[in-house]
């Protein structure tokens, strides 16, 4: 699987096992250097080519971890239910913020299930000029796989907004994240006081 997933070079390349069509199927997931152990977007694609060969309108996938993700077809939509994942407040070191280009931030979490850092900086703006140097990033820690930066909106049609940085698995810059918004969720949720949330991704 990580052979075929080099090959074929995108981002992430999902596998998923439909012995059965009425079971719970095994899904798993690569990017260039080796398998990571969950991707919204792939998921999402696996559900839709499911539904298109069976003509089925749910189907449930198990991860590596054994999290099951259900999936769900409605008039053409596709609605995946994902895990609520808490975080923790952690301080972060200072080669992180220097690799980033970030002087000031309101709040640093971690969520280990997605081994996820999560920066909530001051401003819009401030997240959409930072430019990464990638090499100091990954040096500077070996114990996550991803840095999100997030704010709130500067746009009435978005709450809040964020990019996602995950070198650690061969991806500077994720250009369309899925899992992350399971924590960023609730993340948002009880600062913006809201249960429906609309995100931009500012890649």
């Amino acid at each position: 699987m990580h052979s075929i997933a080099k090959e074929l070079n995108f981002p992430a390349t999902a596998f998923v096992e439909t012995k059965n069509i009425n079971e719970v199927h095994k899904i798993k997931y690569f990017t260039i250097p080796g398998e990571i152990s969950a991707c919204g977007h792939a998921t999402w694609a696996t559900a839709k080519v499911i539904f298109e060969l069976t003509a089925k309108y749910s189907a449930k996938f198990k991860t590596i971890e054994n999290i099951v993700i259900d999936t769900n077809l409605n008039e053409n939509i596709i609605l995946m239910t994902y895990p609520k994942y808490e975080t923790v407040t952690i301080d972060i070191s200072e080669n992180i913020l220097k690799s980033l280009g970030v002087n000031n931030y309101k709040s640093v979490e971690f969520c280990k299930e997605l081994q996820t850092l999560i920066i909530e900086l001051e401003s819009p703006q401030i997240l959409r000029e930072l430019q990464p140097n990638y090499k100091i990033l990954t040096e500077s820690t070996n114990q996550i796989k991803e840095v999100v930066v997030t704010s709130v909106s500067d746009n009435e049609n978005y709450d809040f907004i964020l990019r996602s940085f995950c070198p650690w698995i061969g991806i500077d810059e994720d250009p369309v994240t899925g899992s992350v918004h399971s924590v960023l969720a609730n993340f948002w949720k009880d600062r913006l006081n809201k249960t429906e949330l609309t995100a931009y991704q500012a890649s």
